[in-house]
């Protein structure tokens, strides 16, 4: 029957949830962490609680959600952070390491300003690639592929700061 069947006899789901839905299940299909898929299944869960609203196009429920998502797992650190069993004698309310690295991969996967080439090599090089093993994979001389590195880079740096400015 798909998304758009009845539930408890009652409401169903409209397009744009189903298709906000679908876009989300996909994105934890592709998730590679636990604080992700936690952020998926809160916005899931959002989407949900209000299924037969049609409001709002598919595409802004999943960043709404999303954000909102995000809000409430950083209430949820705020009120119970995370420590590791073996650094219980440390000082609580540490920021987990890896966070920062999560929220780049992030900004970096659903950045528009960033074309497909450059996501591309970002991403490789964020996963300890580097020049040499990406001029190889591409077939291109390291010096060329030095440039595409040096452009996609400085690309990054400035979306980066314009939209940790608008913040």
């Amino acid at each position: 029957m798909g998304l758009a069947a009845r539930q408890d006899g009652a409401n169903m789901i409209s397009h744009p949830v189903e298709g906000a839905l679908i876009a989300l299940q996909r994105r934890a299909l592709g998730a590679c962490d636990t604080y992700q898929l936690d952020r998926i299944d809160r916005a899931l869960d959002e989407l949900l609680r209000n299924p037969s609203d049609e409001s709002t196009p598919a595409e802004y429920r999943v960043r709404s959600a999303m954000g909102h998502a995000y809000e409430t797992l950083e209430r949820r650190r705020a009120i119970a952070p995370y420590t590791a069993p073996e650094a219980a004698d440390a000082e609580h309310g540490v920021v987990d390491q890896g966070y920062p690295v999560v929220e780049f991969f992030e900004w970096l996967r659903r950045e528009p300003g960033i074309s497909p080439a450059y996501r591309t090599v970002l991403q490789a090089l964020a996963q300890g690639e580097d020049a040499e093993s990406l001029a190889a994979q591409q077939g291109q001389p390291v010096p060329r592929m030095r440039e595409r590195i040096s452009r996609a880079r400085n690309r990054a740096r400035r979306l980066w700061a314009a939209s940790v400015l608008s913040e």
